[in-house]
């Protein structure tokens, strides 16, 4: 084994998070040469041990006190999650599959910093955006409409920007839950029975998701609902 090999089989292989954690930072660095050997290890190990790498990423979302780590692993794991040329989901195990998709909605309940939950929002749609038609991942959606109804200004929030991405990417997946749809979407943005209390943030990310879907209907009485 190489030495670039036998560096990174420690990382992935520890207990301790400390070193993956010093990795990950490393690709922060302002210092050329310590990003630059830090992306070499990356990119090893999305290469040669893609589940360790994802699980060790899902962990920091929630296991880190460092915030700015917390947001780097949000956007890798998004990176590595997308379906283009870095997509590695279908080659890691159902094990880790469900380990991430469960950890990425522990973290969407957890994480209090509003960038943050921005950049697991958009990390949630991009893999739901793969998996969803498949019934690859069956408990998003009751997940979200438990948070459209909760009483977590951040979590009604997060919920509407995935359903707005969701929309856009596979609209005709919500189409059968357009009655549900329907009624969060004018429960928020002041039907009778209006959420008199939903922030103006809230409303922005519903008013989104309703013009996204509104997009993806082809049915003119659908849209004039």
């Amino acid at each position: 084994m190489d030495p670039q090999s036998q560096t990174l089989a420690m990382i992935l292989e520890s207990a301790d998070p400390a070193p993956f954690e010093t990795l990950i930072g490393h690709l922060m660095s302002s210092s050329n040469d310590q990003r630059s050997a830090a992306e070499s290890l990356f990119n090893l190990a999305k290469q040669s041990d893609p589940n360790s790498l994802s699980l060790k990423l899902s962990h920091l979302l929630i296991n880190s006190s460092l915030p700015d780590l917390r947001a780097m692993a949000a956007v890798l794991l998004r990176k590595l999650l997308t379906r283009d040329d870095s997509y590695v989901y279908p080659r890691l195990s159902p094990h880790s599959q469900s380990v991430i998709k469960s950890i990425l909605l522990t973290a969407l309940q957890r994480e209090e910093l509003k960038t943050i939950v921005k950049k697991l929002c958009d990390t949630v749609s991009e893999l739901a955006s793969g998996i969803l038609a498949d019934n690859g991942w069956p408990e998003l959606l009751p997940f979200m409409f438990q948070c459209v109804s909760s009483d977590s200004p951040k979590l009604q929030e997060a919920a509407f920007l995935i359903f707005a991405q969701l929309a856009q990417y596979i609209g005709d997946i919500l189409v059968p839950y357009i009655k549900e749809l329907h009624g969060v979407f004018a429960k928020c943005l002041g039907g009778p029975s209006g959420w008199g209390t939903a922030s103006g943030d809230v409303k922005i990310a519903a008013l989104n998701a309703v013009i996204n879907f509104i997009q993806c209907l082809s049915s003119s009485a659908d849209r004039d609902r």
